[in-house]
């Protein structure tokens, strides 16, 4: 499974994140097939069941969005809807009789159903089988993609031409900003941002594990040639790359993400009483030396400049405006699930010269489209989520490496999270398949092996 899951992701991302039909419909099928089949040989497990039932509450919701409404419900229930749907369809305007679903493109809002539905399924049968040796696999298997994507991400970005993604393919749309197999260097540092969090906390649980060793204490400089030494050396490689091309994508959000991340690690290892007192500040100055190192190989003056540009903040702030009328409009039941685009043509006023397809704000964007139909359902999923995690984390709490890597996922999401109050990285299928990745590796069980595995397979 960790090995799967981390191929997924994968071929996600070098398919320009899967943005395209051609790449996210296949994305979608695979992702299904593998939390289906998980959950057909070993059922749902408790951990995720909360949160698999409040991701069935979303769906109904969505799906709720598509259901033909008799037109005087639909005038009641989105009394704004009827000039939209007349100018987007002839057949609306002329036969009153003709029932007509909430939202406003149909097609769209199934895309983002059957998103919904293949990545649901995904996380919840994940969850079920990360545990044990699987669970500290998959760090690994991610470590061996993020280091190479690292490194032709900053390659592509300092020697792109003509703005081509892998020098021959030109977007559809956008484009200008590319970084790696991105369209959109906030994109890359997204999908960076939530990888470096997991193997940061990999990294911890390597540390705290050796730390715990009496062997370790007797022998240091013979365990130094071992091969635990030498897999710490190796993850903190990969993380000191991922930093620096995080770094390299100069964005603002996915650093004030990975700022907040860094902040969550530090009081964690602070508030971690198996770590000692030495280990404890030891922990933070690697942390604030890991900063320190992103920002001086990115060079202080220019990240300095980039924080002190204020257009493109203005630019959000106004299309925050502009979702705010839709929001006022569509307050029960939105747009319809993946329409923001569609509702623009009618409520944009800001940013000339620009169509604004996304509302640079996962959660106003999400408002404007779900209203309190999918808004409700879709807070209540949130906040069992973080129930769900902050239970799981103080249930391995005796463990090392699986408390730390639950814990790496549980601060990716935090991370991710932040970057969304200013981005849209979660609406690119492979970012949004590695954040379910991260999900489902911060609830997977504790103290057991996956249903049909072979036991812990090795020291927590």
């Amino acid at each position: 499974m960790p090995e799967l899951a981390v191929a997924l992701v994968a071929l996600g991302t070098v398919a320009f994140g899967a943005v395209y039909p051609w790449a996210y419909m296949p994305l979608f099928a695979a992702a299904a097939l593998t939390g289906g089949v998980a959950l057909a040989r070993h059922g749902l497990t408790s951990t995720p069941r909360p949160v698999a039932y409040s991701l069935l509450a979303v769906g109904a919701a969505v799906l709720l969005q598509l259901v033909p409404l008799p037109r005087a419900l639909l005038d009641r229930l989105s009394p704004h809807a009827g000039p939209i749907l007349t100018a987007f369809s002839l057949t609306f305007g002329s036969d009153p009789t003709q029932p007509a679903p909430l939202s406003l493109n149909p097609a769209g809002t199934r895309t983002a159903l059957l998103g919904l539905v293949a990545l649901g399924l995904f996380l919840v049968g994940a969850a079920g089988r990360l545990s044990g040796a699987s669970l500290r696999r998959l760090p690994r298997a991610l470590a061996t993609f993020a280091l190479p994507l690292a490194v032709f991400g900053i390659i592509s970005r300092e020697y792109r031409k003509n703005d081509l993604i892998y020098w021959f393919w030109r977007p559809e749309e956008g484009g200008g900003d590319l970084f790696g197999p991105f369209v959109n260097r906030n994109h890359f540092g997204g999908w960076m941002l939530m990888a470096l969090c997991l193997l940061v906390g990999a990294l911890f649980g390597q540390v705290e594990r050796a730390l715990q060793d009496s062997a370790v204490r007797r022998r240091r400089l013979a365990w130094l040639s071992s091969a635990e030494a030498n897999g710490i050396v190796a993850m903190g490689l990969v993380v000191f790359g991922a930093v620096i091309a995080l770094f390299w994508t100069v964005s603002r959000s996915a650093i004030s993400g990975f700022v907040v991340a860094a902040a969550a690690f530090a009081w964690l290892a602070l508030t971690r009483h198996r770590f000692g007192a030495t280990s404890r500040r030891a922990s933070v100055l690697a942390l604030g030396a890991v900063l320190l190192a992103g920002i001086a190989w990115r060079g202080p003056a220019e990240l300095a400049q980039r924080f002190q540009d204020q257009r493109n903040l203005v630019g959000r702030l106004d299309a925050w405006r502009d979702a705010w009328a839709v929001m006022r409009d569509f307050p029960l039941a939105g747009t319809g699930l993946n329409t923001y685009s569609d509702a623009m043509l009618f409520y944009q006023r800001s940013n000339p010269g620009f169509h604004l397809a996304q509302a640079h704000n996962d959660y106003v964007q999400l408002a404007a489209e779900g209203g309190l139909l999918v808004g409700i359902p879709a807070a209540v999923a949130l906040a069992l989520l973080v129930r769900q995690i902050r239970r799981n984390l103080r249930a391995a709490r005796a463990e090392a490496r699986g408390y730390w890597i639950r814990a790496g996922a549980a601060v990716g999401l935090l991370a991710i999270g932040v970057q969304e109050v200013f981005e849209f990285s979660l609406q690119v299928p492979a970012n949004a398949l590695l954040c379910c990745v991260l999900a489902a590796v911060a609830l997977a069980p504790v103290g057991a092996a996956p249903a049909g595995g072979h036991g812990n397979g090795g020291r927590p």
